[in-house]
């Protein structure tokens, strides 16, 4: 069988008009172009006539109006697309009809149309009003006879032709006219979503696969410009890479929340409440961007370019200098001027010019506020997204969710649509409100789930992971290095614990006020300084200085180690820092640093900020498997409520989470009362279970004979051999 002829086509020159045409008007057809006055059906016909027209391609363009050539021609010279070379013989050719009609009527009107086709040979002819023929017509059998006539003879000269008329759609179902035509094209205007808007519908058009949708169009000084998402912006097919290329974000510590990274081509909702930090998200996505080499756009219906240049000065960035060459584009558009149909395509439009590889919109629920229907407002999210994808870009979408209300998004329908749905959230905690960030959903990555708290300040966003987030506190903690030791440099404690303390082990020392729990946390450190092996005290009480003044009494070397950078004093106040964010800050330490002994002085302290018991434990199970993994042994003080009774070892069962347990408390004794201590435990490892004397002064920490008079330690070599035995611990 053969395949049915192609049709020529003429194209238009009116932006979308080919493609809604389903490539352009068919060569040869009669269109009857139709709508009210002042809707634009001349300036239609006119725009292709001027397009198409060349001394080889003539046109005829009939008035029946009584229009004086001279006054239309001033008309359509404010249009950029009128030639004044393609006027007259050698392109556009203009004939008034209207004192020839009044004159003699049909017949001669009929006549003098063929003449003139016959003498140009035109490619196109126009007859702007056909309606005019309606009138001098004296039956319907008239009008039809003439207009079929007319028909066969255009189509015997092988013209393309369009007859304008100001009709109604009662019109077009009962005139003959209409039966007569190859494609009807009305023309209207009318309030939609809002605003005073144009639309063209194709309602047919013979021997062509033509959109049956009515589109908006808009008129210029450039002319019309028709607006077809529907039909301009259709989804591409992605090829089947492997592996899928991925884009990072650099924003803080964003990209550790996503995984292997954000599959291009996708885009993301970005939805909180006013404040929430929507726009400075959008703002450092393309910033860091940039400074990465990735072009970035933003369409803000919202603020001004100014305002958002002010927004990224206050945070300490360069944006300016990005925009200057050529990295980030802004884009405002006023909300009062947004029309979404026709900014959607000049979003493809610049994002396809620039090259841009990150597209930030603030708002999708500004953009779309005036539409009303659901599956609208998901058609225009899909094809948002849809611009995003066949660019390979990532979008991030802005959504402004109402106050109050549980759902992800504006309108309720447009996380259907995108690949992945970022919520940013804020609570009244104490007297402060605290900002989170969650990852909601991400198609095809493995994300990290749960909220994560998220604080704005100088240099931008700043993320703190959640302690069950990070990717290698999912599984098991690493185990113990049972063939490395370390002291703890309290003198006569190393043999109580079988000789040191395991690698990667964690230390709880829980303690009565005085009994030198933080002394013992700076002695680990200083020691390890001996061994070049670098130190991180965490204080969440104390500052540096008073620390250092402490430990200069005491004689020990702490200054000598901070100066020679082997040891670092972080204080952590807990006015300025939440509990869900010390995973976050000391694991940077650790890794900036490559601390291997660590000091967090005292856990009591996150406790008292009221964490529930459940979410507690699991802060100090994800800080003990992020150090262990890290490779850092770590001693944690903890604050005991009891001063004598070793009954209880510790509150709110910190005890699960540590590898060794050492308990300091008082007794008395003549009158006075004197520290001791007591290991409890070592896994791994064979201890001393008796109660010693403690002492603190010169030197720190030091550890005296049994409380009870009996021998003192085993020996290391001693203690493994009573545990081979069976008769250890």
């Amino acid at each position: 069988m053969k395949p049915a002829p192609v049709i020529p086509r003429i194209e238009t020159g009116i932006r979308n008009l080919d493609a809604i045409l389903g490539g352009g008007v068919p060569k040869g057809s009669i269109l009857a172009v139709v709508g009210p006055p002042g809707s634009g059906k001349t300036i239609l016909t006119q725009q292709i006539c001027f397009h198409h027209a060349s001394p080889e391609r003539p046109v005829l363009y009939f008035s029946t109006l009584s229009e004086p050539t001279a006054k239309t021609l001033r008309y359509i010279s404010e249009f950029s697309f009128f030639d004044p070379a393609k006027r007259g013989e050698h392109g556009v050719q203009f004939v008034d009809l209207g004192v020839i009609l009044r004159a003699t009527g049909l017949e001669e009107t009929a006549k003098l149309i063929m003449d003139q086709v016959k003498r140009v040979k035109p490619s196109i002819v126009v007859i702007d009003s056909f309606k005019v023929f309606d009138d001098l017509a004296h039956t319907e059998a008239q009008l039809r006879k003439f207009g079929y006539e007319l028909a066969i003879n255009l189509m015997a000269w092988e013209t393309t032709a369009f007859l304008l008329g100001e009709y109604s759609p009662e019109d077009i179902a009962t005139h003959p006219l209409f039966s007569i035509v190859d494609g009807l094209i009305t023309m209207s205007q009318r309030e939609e979503s809002g605003e005073h808007q144009r639309f063209i519908h194709l309602v047919k058009v013979r021997g062509t696969e033509h959109s049956r949708d009515e589109h908006p169009f808009l008129i210029s000084s450039r002319g019309i410009e028709v607006f077809a998402p529907r039909v301009t912006i259709n989804r591409e097919a992605v090829p089947d890479e492997k592996p899928t290329p991925r884009l990072k974000t650099f924003v803080s510590k964003l990209d550790d929340l996503l995984g292997e990274g954000i599959p291009r081509g996708s885009s993301l909702l970005i939805g909180g409440v006013a404040g929430s930090g929507k726009t400075i998200l959008l703002l450092e996505f393309l910033y860091r961007g940039a400074l990465k080499g990735e072009k970035g756009i933003i369409f803000s219906f919202e603020e001004t370019e100014q305002r958002l240049r002010a927004t990224a000065r206050g945070l300490g960035w360069d944006l300016d200098r990005e925009i200057a060459r050529g990295m980030v584009q802004i884009v405002f558009i006023p909300q009062p001027n947004i029309m979404v149909e026709q900014h959607m395509l000049m979003m493809r439009e610049r994002i396809e010019a620039m090259g841009a590889k990150r597209v930030a919109i603030d708002s999708v629920s500004v953009f779309l506020h005036k539409v009303k229907d659901p599956q609208t407002d998901r058609e225009k999210m899909f094809q948002l997204a849809s611009i995003v994808q066949n660019a390979q870009a990532v979008g991030f979408f802005a959504t402004d969710i109402p106050y109050g209300k549980n759902q992800i998004s504006r309108f309720g329908v447009e996380e259907t649509v995108v690949d992945g749905v970022v919520l940013l959230t804020s609570t009244e905690e104490g007297f402060e409100r605290q900002r989170y960030l969650e990852i909601y959903k991400l198609r095809n990555t493995a994300h990290l789930k749960g909220r994560h708290n998220m604080e704005i300040g100088k240099g931008g966003i700043s993320l703190f992971p959640r302690y069950n987030a990070e990717a290698d506190l999912q599984g098991p903690p690493p185990a113990l290095d049972a063939k490395r030791r370390l002291s703890t440099g309290a003198s006569g404690l190393d043999p109580l614990l079988g000789g040191g303390l395991l690698g990667r082990s964690i230390t709880l020392i829980s303690g009565s006020a005085g009994t030198g729990k933080s002394t013992l946390g700076v002695q680990f450190l200083v020691e390890g300084a001996k061994q070049n092996e670098h130190g991180l005290y965490v204080a969440l009480e104390e500052g540096p200085e008073q620390m250092l003044k402490v430990a200069a009494e005491l004689r020990l070397p702490l200054k000598s180690a901070v100066d020679a950078g082997r040891v670092e004093l972080l204080y952590l106040s807990r006015q300025h820092v939440r509990a869900n964010q010390f995973l976050a800050i000391i694991s940077d330490k650790i890794r900036a640093k490559k601390v291997r002994r660590l000091v967090l002085d005292s856990v009591s302290h996150i406790g008292n900020e009221g964490l529930p018991a459940d979410e507690l434990q699991q802060l100090l199970f994800g800080l003990a498997t992020r150090f262990k993994s890290l490779g850092v042994t770590s001693l944690f003080t903890l604050e005991a409520s009891a001063m004598h009774s070793t009954d209880s070892v510790t509150d709110r069962g910190y005890s699960n989470v540590a590898d060794n347990l050492i308990v300091l408390r008082y007794q008395r004794a003549a009158g006075e009362l004197k520290p001791f201590l007591v290991v409890v435990k070592t896994r791994g490892s064979s201890h001393d279970r008796g109660a010693y004397d403690l002492t603190i002064g010169k030197g720190g920490v030091h550890i005296g004979p049994r409380v009870d008079g009996g021998d003192p330690p085993k020996s290391e070599a001693t203690l493994a051999r009573t545990a081979r035995r069976g008769k250890g611990t």
